[in-house]
């Protein structure tokens, strides 16, 4: 949506948390965004006299690990004119596997310079000595192709000073005639405090554009998967690795690093484990924990923006929309064994991974229930009487095809099937029942779950 507006001709305002700008993961996608964009120029920002960028608002960190390219780390103050060779969604990958996130530095400079205006700066990077807003006017006027102008807002000194340039830069272009493409465009990207909304009230044709409902359940799941590797190669285990990485993502949410670490820390086992190694890769309880933070509110989970109520909360990277919630992104709530949060969490991604599983089990047992059915003692309309439902208020039997895991098992005595295929059928049950109640499988349970998911009824 944000490239798109770019695109049609309209400048953008794009917000984001606090900790995303720290750790430099703003910059890499606003440079990924621009590097889709034709005639870009990136106004270079002022070194702030605090250096870091945020840093005594943010919680603690895993410490970086160093690798061979930093995706989103600054190259050549802060902005890299070259595309890499390799695909830049794998460098995401790369630095999100390898753990932790860069800090954003600034480098004081060589030696002490007067401060240019933002104005002053723009005005360099067009390689003119007048007004750089009516530069941009004449030259898409004459036909060049119009300018993206992209200000890092956390990188000025001046909120005002942003917001000015791009209200004067709107009434121009306007006033020139320029209208959709043919319009230069400016990009904003800010933290709140950077680039306070009630300084853009009076020009009102930017769009506004928030970190929020970025990262999707697909999301933090492939990103998973593609973490965990090749690991077991046999069927159970890459079934029961298929599941933890579920969980994981189910308990970890929108907050990628912790999903990772929290990976590396658990691999499978019950609730108590769970617990201990999420507890182990939180930050300390701070400015950051969700606290009183409201969840699940659907209205703002599926808007473009975090609401007024919370949005002191997304500022400090305390809580994000994902898959349709609103969920705090550290979650120390979960720590609380009294609390029944991380257990739902648990049954919510083995219900996702294992029920589709389980539901195929029982079609591939349903084809073959007319060629096991003992044929000189039952018929197949006795044997779907039987393994009817008790829920089912009808009165006519019901189709084969309809029949539920519980029935089946229930009618199991018609069937002529082996031992094996029996206690296949009873586990399949068992786990059944238990995921329907909200309860999720213990580690041996889901052992056994996942042996007979990848058996064939016909094995044996």
């Amino acid at each position: 949506m944000l490239e798109a507006d770019l695109q049609a001709g309209h400048s953008c305002v794009w917000y984001f948390p606090d900790p995303v700008v720290h750790s430099g993961r703003a910059d890499f996608f606003v440079r990924e965004l621009t590097h889709r964009l034709g005639a870009v120029i990136p106004v270079p920002g002022v070194s702030r006299a605090d250096g870091d960028v945020g840093r005594s608002s943010l919680p603690a960190q895993r410490a970086p690990v160093a690798v061979s390219r930093e995706p989103w780390a600054d190259t050549d103050d802060g902005w890299d004119t070259d595309l890499p060779d390799d695909d830049p969604y794998s460098n995401l990958l790369g630095q999100l596997a390898a753990s932790g996130t860069t800090v954003r530095t600034n480098a004081p400079p060589a030696a002490p310079a007067p401060a240019m205006t933002l104005e002053e700066r723009l005005a360099k990077e067009l390689g003119v000595t007048g007004d750089p807003i009516e530069s941009l006017a004449e030259q898409a006027a004459s036909g060049q192709a119009p300018h993206v102008v992209v200000v890092r807002c956390w990188d000025e000194t001046s909120p005002e000073e942003a917001a000015r340039l791009l209200r004067v830069a709107q009434a121009t272009f306007h006033e020139a005639g320029l209208l959709g493409g043919a319009r230069p465009r400016f990009l904003l990207t800010a933290r709140a405090e950077d680039l306070p909304r009630a300084t853009l009230d009076s020009q009102g044709r930017a769009a506004v554009h928030w970190w929020w409902r970025v990262w999707t359940r697909l999301d933090t799941e492939v990103l998973m998967a593609w973490r965990s590797g090749s690991g077991a190669d046999d069927a159970v285990g890459t079934l029961v690795r298929r599941v933890t990485d579920a969980v994981v993502a189910e308990v970890c949410g929108p907050d990628i690093d912790r999903a990772f670490a929290l990976r590396d820390a658990w691999d499978g086992g019950d609730l108590a484990t769970l617990r201990r190694a999420l507890g182990q890769v939180l930050p300390e309880r701070g400015v950051d924990s969700a606290g009183s933070v409201p969840s699940g509110r659907l209205s703002t989970a599926h808007a473009s923006t975090p609401d007024a109520e919370i949005h002191p909360a997304w500022a400090r990277g305390a809580v994000d929309s994902w898959d349709g919630r609103v969920r705090p992104t550290h979650g120390h709530a979960l720590l609380d064994a009294n609390s029944q949060e991380l257990r739902v969490l648990v049954c919510h991604a083995q219900n996702r991974v294992l029920l589709p599983l389980i539901e195929e089990a029982r079609t591939a047992l349903i084809r073959l229930v007319p060629g096991m059915l003992r044929k000189q003692r039952f018929t197949l309309p006795e044997f779907c009487e039987k393994a009817r439902s008790q829920y089912r208020e009808d009165a006519d039997a019901p189709d084969l095809d309809e029949l539920e895991i519980g029935g089946l098992a229930h009618a199991a005595y018609m069937l002529d099937l082996t031992t094996a295929q029996r206690q296949r059928l009873r586990a399949l049950h068992t786990a059944r029942n238990i995921l329907s109640h909200r309860t999720p499988l213990n580690h041996t349970e889901l052992v056994v779950l996942t042996g007979v998911l990848t058996t064939d009824w016909t094995a044996g």
